[in-house]
């Protein structure tokens, strides 16, 4: 995969690298093939993952029901589906963080 999103039939997939326990909740950028994103909840009976649908939706100007966690409930590395065409959310998501690549795990 080269970036974050990859196309979906309901709409556009984003790879994620949560980080739990962070002093604040924040989109880092892209670190390989993933969106690191930063939650201050701790990874404890799904708050984390709560967190950062809302931090997504914040940042894709969606509502967090338009979201959908496909896969790593209990992983750092998530694929969260976005209810969005693939070019709206490429769009939305780069205004947000730019070109921000920082390569590193």
């Amino acid at each position: 995969m080269s970036g974050p999103l990859r196309a979906h039939p309901e709409g556009a997939v984003v790879a994620v690298r949560a980080q739990p326990g962070a002093s604040r909740a924040a989109i880092v950028g892209v670190v390989g093939d993933e969106l690191k994103v930063r939650v201050s909840s701790p990874p404890v009976d799904g708050l984390a993952n709560a967190e950062l649908l809302v931090v997504l939706a914040d940042a894709l100007d969606v509502k967090p029901r338009q979201l959908e966690l496909l896969s790593g409930e209990s992983a750092r590395s998530k694929q969260v589906l976005v209810r969005l065409p693939l070019a709206t959310a490429r769009a939305r998501l780069h205004a947000v963080i730019g070109g921000v690549d920082t390569r590193r795990r």
